[in-house]
């Protein structure tokens, strides 16, 4: 992995911890590996590394949180090699006046499987980027990601992808709720290489805006250099349905409680997805806690 971009320059020069993880061929996790980078003011600058080995098979919950003003850098590289499964969970829970800049790196082998689920939840400043390769055949990308943008913060999603060789499949969802006069970016670009043929790739983003002084912007590309894939891309910004919020409060619920319900709604497919049930109602009580703080 190269570290001639930004924040994998920053966090190169200043990075003082971080963890490396090797899982072994054939290993299968019977519990999550949780990692946990929490501060309290000034800077941290952490990296983690991990290579799952072939037929290997684990969850990986990455947690991002603090208090207090902070200038956040972490880095996790990913190597995945032949069959392995890796389900890897990256929840930012920065406070409103931290900075967060995240890179996440992965390379996936053959018939390697990754499903990369990023929910961004706080942070004044926050960046977060993602570069994913195949470089063998079969290999088969998720990414589904929440961000909940409140108050004056702006948080920008990158990604890039890369579909290097023949027989290749991604699909990435990303579904925003923004409130308050938060910004929020998403820029997500597709590169199918030019021998990267039967490649099948999609991309979705989908914004709900619950004020008229919030903004999310999203750019998402496909570069194509090959002739016989199956691609697509969409983009969608909308607000609450009035006459969804109307049915339910005519049936008794109040207006806070109807609209939390609907931003749930919102964005459950992305977290129903997830395997563990455990896991899946913590997130859900994250996402709660939050409309209670914002909605």
């Amino acid at each position: 992995y190269g570290t001639d971009d930004a924040i994998g320059a920053l966090n190169t020069a200043f990075v003082a911890d971080g963890y490396f993880v090797d899982i072994s061929d054939g290993t299968e996790l019977d519990k999550p590996i949780e990692l946990q980078n929490l501060q309290a003011g000034g800077q941290t600058h952490v990296r983690l590394g991990v290579r799952v080995g072939a037929g290997a098979k684990a969850v990986i919950v990455e947690r991002q949180a603090g208090e207090g003003a902070a200038l956040v850098s972490s880095v996790s590289q990913l190597l995945l090699d032949e069959g392995a499964d890796v389900t890897w969970l990256i929840v930012q829970e920065q406070p409103d006046t931290a900075t967060h800049l995240a890179q996440f790196k992965a390379h996936l082998g053959k018939n390697a499987k990754l499903t990369l689920f990023v929910m961004n939840a706080g942070g004044k400043l926050v960046r977060q980027e993602i570069v994913v390769k195949t470089t063998g055949e079969g290999a088969d990308f998720t990414l589904r990601g929440i961000n909940l943008l409140a108050g004056d913060t702006h948080t920008d999603v990158t990604m890039v992808l890369d579909h290097a060789v023949p027989h290749t499949a991604s699909t990435e969802v990303i579904r925003n709720v923004v409130t308050g006069k938060a910004r929020g970016i998403f820029q997500g670009r597709i590169n199918v290489h030019q021998y990267a043929q039967k490649t099948n790739a999609k991309m979705a983003c989908n914004t709900l805006l619950l004020s008229d002084d919030g903004e999310f912007s999203t750019k998402p590309e496909l570069e194509i250099f090959a002739d016989d894939v199956v691609c697509g891309h969409g983009a969608t910004v909308t607000e609450i349905d009035h006459s969804h919020l109307f049915y339910l409060m005519a049936r008794g619920i109040d207006e806070k409680t109807a609209r939390g319900l609907l931003v749930k709604a919102f964005v459950a497919e992305v977290i129903e997805e997830l395997d563990d049930e455990a896991i899946v109602e913590a997130l859900e009580a994250r996402l709660d806690g939050w409309f209670v703080a914002h909605g």
